[in-house]
């Protein structure tokens, strides 16, 4: 890329910063002179270090790609050496400290996938999926010392499918997210943008997911569950030890989906039942979930039909 184009430098980890990063590179609108991104993580049962999806794609584009444990003092006097423009964030993972905020001289751009000033923090895509909202959206903002609080550049509603999960909503997203910064970037070029502060006294804040938010609690009703399987569908997927032939079982539940089956007796929450050769799962308020798709405990991924012949039969 020629050197008068803008020079930026991307920060950004997971399957959503990349696909960001693979649009912006395509545009041929900026001159990318480095990614950022975590070190590499022990992955699967043999624990095998693996590199995060924006240093395998920078390494397939042939960019710079630095993974950093920690934006120390050096991390920031290297990044000093590069003169960009402009710090772009997307799904980058670690708190930028103050002393790289200040670098560029165009500041640094986030792009946090909810409407802020909802849903500050780490699992917006989730949490929005797990209250079943209908409408989430994208929100460029320039980053400040604080999380996810700093002036708003561009904002766009997207509606949500009612069948969306977290992998599905996140491609959208991540498409929608490079559209708008596509069409943002020259505008903050050329000092066209006009920063507005965020509404802070309407902020809510998102958390950091761990295993345990997978637990089922069949107490609740179909769609809070399907929801919770929605927003946990690639990690940490919900779960619950199920009672057979006197036994707990920890189960899986891979696929699922809301049943219209109203069976005719009453089911305590958390039964598996058959029920017009299907099964279903008893939730609270009388409703229930038909299960697809579900995997016991040390056992493969199997479908309806052969949990019911190997457990219910």
């Amino acid at each position: 890329m020629s050197t008068h184009q803008p020079q930026i430098i991307f920060f950004g980890t997971s399957d959503f910063a990349a696909v960001i990063l693979e649009r912006l590179y395509q545009s041929k609108t900026v001159d990318l002179v480095l990614a950022v991104t975590q070190p590499d993580q022990p992955v699967g049962r043999h624990q095998t270090p693996t590199p995060p999806p924006v240093k395998i794609l920078a390494d397939q584009l042939g960019l710079p790609v630095i993974q950093p444990a920690k934006l120390d003092e050096q991390t920031a006097l290297l990044l000093k050496k590069y003169s960009a423009d402009l710090f772009l964030v997307a799904a980058y993972g670690l708190i930028i400290p103050h002393y790289i905020l200040d670098i560029p001289r165009l500041g640094c751009l986030n792009i946090h996938p909810s409407l802020l000033p909802l849903y500050r923090g780490p699992s917006p895509i989730q949490t929005c999926l797990l209250n079943g909202d209908q409408v989430t959206g994208i929100s460029l903002m320039l980053l400040d010392a604080k999380m996810d609080h700093g002036p708003l550049i561009a904002q766009i509603k997207s509606p949500l499918a009612p069948d969306d999960n977290y992998e599905t909503l996140a491609a959208k997203l991540a498409d929608q997210s490079a559209v708008l910064l596509l069409d943002t970037l020259p505008k903050i070029f050329a000092n066209q943008n006009k920063p507005q502060e965020q509404n802070h006294a309407a902020a809510t804040f998102t958390k950091i997911i761990t295993k345990q938010d997978g637990q089922i609690d069949w107490h609740n009703n179909a769609q809070k569950i399907y929801n919770q399987w929605r927003a946990y569908f690639l990690w940490p997927s919900i779960f619950s030890p199920i009672k057979i032939n006197n036994r707990d079982i920890l189960i899986k539940f891979n696929e699922i989906k809301i049943s219209n089956e109203q069976p005719p007796n009453t089911y305590t929450p958390g039964q598996l039942l058959i029920h017009n050769k299907k099964l279903l799962a008893a939730c609270g308020s009388n409703t229930y979930l038909e299960i697809l798709q579900l995997q016991p405990e040390g056992k493969k991924i199997m479908t309806a039909s052969e949990f019911i012949n190997g457990y219910l039969k």
